[in-house]
């Protein structure tokens, strides 16, 4: 739908060339043609962030498009007074939130009637004919209407339901919620842990250098301790040698 009121935006266009050429008064397609845009633009807005201000924009150019053509001689002065009455009447879509389906339906079916006679004619001159829709051209006046029933119908059909739109914004918090929880816990146990870690590893380094110092301390006396007994070891075998040479030399005198 919303590629549907691009494409009426660009077919707006067509009302200044008209005028540009001399094939329809100026002013006139200037302000038909800008209706048009209004409309189309408002209506692409409404679908795309359904909000109310663009689809009492549109609906307000609609109305105030639909008084210009019910009154050829229009003057600037009660252009002006249509713009304020359409602008009032757009308040009740504004605050029912009617959708712009039937809008852009509506003008797509009067534009296919246009550009049909465009095409046989071979002129942008037919685009004048617009301005009898309520007199002689009723052919345009019925395609419209049938297109424009056709699109208030497709819009009731695919509006969603309310229950549905209820059951989501409920669920919405509760997935905001948890995500937000998740968040904020994944991260916090690993900044713990790094601190933590530092302090040991000083610690294990620090009694390791300890432990060195008494095992270095340890062997040194246990050297010491060794180099002692086997001085006394060697002092008793030589006393022991001693005595028994003497007893030999004695037990030989005697002999």
């Amino acid at each position: 739908m919303k590629k549907l009121d691009v494409l009426l935006m660009a077919l707006s266009g067509l009302f200044p060339i008209a005028g540009v050429m001399k094939l329809f008064p100026l002013t006139l397609s200037l302000v038909v043609g800008g209706l048009l845009f209004l409309i189309s633009l408002g209506s692409y807005y409404a679908k795309r962030t359904h909000l109310r201000v663009f689809s009492w924009m549109a609906y307000a150019a609609f109305i105030a498009l639909l008084l210009l053509l019910r009154d050829q001689y229009i003057t600037t002065s009660s252009m002006w007074e249509n713009v304020k009455i359409s602008a009032c009447i757009a308040l009740i879509p504004f605050l029912f939130r009617f959708r712009t389906y039937a809008i852009t339906i509506g003008l797509l079916g009067l534009w296919g009637a246009l550009l049909w006679d465009v095409k046989q004619a071979g002129s942008l001159e037919v685009l004048q004919r617009i301005m009898n829709l309520t007199t002689t051209e009723r052919m345009y006046l019925l395609t419209f209407g049938i297109a424009f029933l056709f699109g208030g119908w497709l819009g009731n059909a695919t509006k969603p339901d309310p229950k549905r739109e209820k059951q989501e914004k409920a669920n919405r918090p509760k997935q905001r919620k948890n995500r937000k929880r998740r968040r904020i816990t994944i991260p916090v146990p690993s900044l713990p842990k790094i601190k933590i870690k530092v302090p040991k590893l000083r610690q294990q380094s620090a009694a390791q250098q300890t432990t060195r110092l008494h095992e270095s301390k340890q062997e040194e006396s246990m050297e010491q301790y060794n180099t002692m007994k086997q001085e006394e070891q060697n002092k008793g075998t030589e006393f022991t040698l001693g005595e028994t040479r003497m007893e030999r030399r004695k037990n030989k005198y005697n002999a």
